[in-house]
């Protein structure tokens, strides 16, 4: 194993301990061929996605119209990822999608094996190597026909473009980000769960990430958690000094 990949599940692991709530974070690193890297404190547990769901459900708005949005769908869109307006949300998969489970269709054709749609959008269920596979659709994999090349710019320039108030979680302690962030009471229990998935751009050490936790007693200590978690990994990922004979693109 790479030192940095121990590095990062010992170090995320002290988080988890020192917060003692369930979380789990995997880590894509753009370079080298380096294999994902993941880790989490309930190894069974899966997580409501909150609105973190919104990307998947672009993805599928994309796929089914190859990229063709008209000004409608568009301005649904950027509510919706930019905004995460959870109306626009529902509009989409209900006018244009055919309904909640309409999602089960993108996460059987990226082989997102561990998540499962829901009657309400909100309370799919996932976890972050699955996050991963979607994300990696967008940033990385150009050669996947599931989305035009042009629904992939369009999807990281709104990931670019959050709210201001909203640009917390996984952007901590970068200066460059796209994300999309994910917050809701649990349905179960009433406490937070918060997460938070994308892209850092970083020169050599780009990366995609998802982090998810669940039990926060409130939605300050949730993102204080995945900030922590992130802020921790962007330093152990930059100080690793590997081959740079082949630099991704940022």
């Amino acid at each position: 194993m790479q030192t940095f990949e121990k590095q990062l599940k010992a170090t995320w692991q002290e988080i988890m301990e020192n917060y003692n709530n369930a979380a789990a974070i995997a880590v894509q690193p753009l370079w080298d061929d380096h294999e994902e890297v993941g880790f989490t404190n309930y190894p069974n547990l899966r997580y409501e996605t909150a609105s973190t769901v919104k990307v998947a459900v672009l993805t599928l708005l994309l796929h089914t119209t190859g990229g063709c949005l008209d000004q409608a769908q568009q301005d649904l869109a950027s509510r919706m990822i930019c905004n995460s307006d959870n109306k626009a949300t529902t509009t989409i998969l209900e006018n244009y999608l055919g309904g909640m489970l309409a999602l089960t269709a993108v996460y059987h054709g990226l082989k997102m094996n561990n998540t499962t749609a829901s009657t309400w959008w909100g309370t799919t269920l996932t976890v972050p190597h699955d996050q991963l596979k979607l994300l990696r659709l967008i940033y990385q994999q150009t050669d996947n026909d599931y989305l035009t090349d042009q629904s992939r710019r369009y999807i990281r320039h709104l990931m670019a473009n959050i709210n201001y108030q909203q640009q917390w979680g996984i952007s901590a302690g970068s200066p460059r980000f796209f994300l999309k962030n994910g917050w809701r009471r649990a349905s179960d229990n009433q406490k937070w769960e918060v997460h938070s998935i994308g892209y850092i751009p970083n020169g050599y050490h780009s990366y995609l990430i998802a982090i998810y936790t669940r039990n926060n007693r409130n939605f300050n200590s949730g993102v204080s958690y995945v900030e922590k978690l992130a802020k921790a990994t962007r330093q152990i990922l930059e100080k690793g000094e590997w081959d740079r004979t082949s630099l991704p693109s940022s």
